[in-house]
């Protein structure tokens, strides 16, 4: 739960601007090209050093925050000003933090969003110090400290992540550019996303809704089967590391591609499997795949082969839902021995943190 500071005083004196200091221009050690680092959301391991250690990675203002729980001076930080697209990270394990598109001007000179970039980003903790009633922020994955967050934000989240700068780095957008997305629909899309986690080169995996022509389907409407959407996901990965080619293969891997409008448990025209194509080139490599393993059933392949036009992200208790909920009966009897069956398949294709 947010709090209020409660004190009106207190508030004015942490969130003031009237301070007209100069500021910082773009320093090169708070910027990193997109090219150089790929991010990473499906983190599973935490990141733990010594003092001295991190002593020896992080700069002097980096470790007094992230380490010290320090507080930069409003309007100090080099990031303070960055308006240009990219993404928030840790400074001191990488983590995805915020995206540009989540940040504005707070007037409170420090780096100020509106939400995180995922639900791996932020722990939430209470912080009763300095006479206020406060909810700390850390870096979910190395416990560093960040900042602070209050309930005075802009819509639509009403909330305001107020962070230290200098516990940042900041990644060009040219890691969108850098980065791929390959479309899939392969029935319900807990199971798919979880299998697809495990994928070494995938850095993100969103469920959603593809293949319709109603704009905006709700998790209701596309299980009416009234939509024309099938429960659809994406995967973002990193071309150097995984090929699409490859991703195609972990795809078919995972469903039965003979079985009409649906995935066993589940079946419906909202179950049934696609793959999207984006251009001629992933077409054919689509369309090979199914040459190559139609010999391996006895009945057609049904798997739809559809142009890429729309894809809508699901609500978000959908999203890393077998992760967030391992022991929902339908994620043990269903979606977990499912993701087994496939990794099995791929043992060459698993990221090194993945049991073969």
């Amino acid at each position: 739960m947010i709090r209020i500071i409660i004190s009106t005083g207190i508030l004015l004196a942490f969130g003031a601007c009237a301070q007209q200091n100069k500021k910082v221009s773009i320093g090169s050690a708070s910027t990193i090209k997109g090219e150089q680092i790929a991010l990473d959301t499906n983190w599973t391991t935490k990141i733990v050093k010594s003092d001295e250690e991190w002593k020896k990675i992080l700069t002097p203002k980096q470790y007094y925050i992230l380490r010290e729980h320090g507080t930069e001076r409003p309007f100090s930080s080099d990031l303070y000003e960055v308006k240009e697209e990219g993404v928030y990270i840790c400074a001191g394990c990488k983590n995805p933090l915020f995206s540009s598109s989540a940040k504005f001007n707070s007037g409170t000179g420090w780096p100020s969003y509106f939400q995180p970039y995922s639900h791996n980003s932020l722990n939430v903790a209470s912080d009763n110090s300095m006479g206020m009633s406060r909810d700390a922020l850390t870096c979910k994955r190395c416990d560093g400290h960040l900042g602070h967050v209050f309930n005075d934000g802009p819509k639509p989240t009403g909330l305001r992540y107020c962070i230290d700068g200098d516990g940042l780095l900041f990644v060009t957008a040219q890691t969108k550019t850098s980065s791929a997305v390959a479309t899939f629909a392969g029935g319900c899309f807990w199971c798919t996303e979880t299998i697809f986690e495990s994928i070494k080169g995938v850095t993100e995996v969103i469920s959603g809704y593809s293949g319709g022509k109603e704009t905006n389907p709700t998790y209701e409407s596309v299980g009416s089967g009234s939509t024309g959407h099938a429960e659809a996901f994406q995967v973002y990965f990193d071309p150097s590391v995984i090929s699409y080619k490859d991703l195609v293969r972990v795809f078919f891997a995972s469903i039965d591609p003979t079985t009409v409008d649906g995935q066993k448990p589940d079946f419906g025209k909202q179950y049934r499997t696609i793959a999207f194509y984006s251009n001629d080139e992933e077409k054919v490599i689509i369309e090979n795949k199914i040459k190559e393993i139609s010999t391996e059933y006895s009945k057609p392949i049904a798997t739809q082969v559809v142009k890429f036009e729309k894809f809508y992200e699901a609500e978000e208790y959908h999203q890393d839902f077998v992760k967030r909920n391992p022991n929902q009966g339908y994620v043990r009897g269903e979606s977990i021995p499912r993701r087994e069956r496939t990794l099995a398949k791929v043992p060459d294709l698993l990221k090194s943190n993945v049991k073969k």
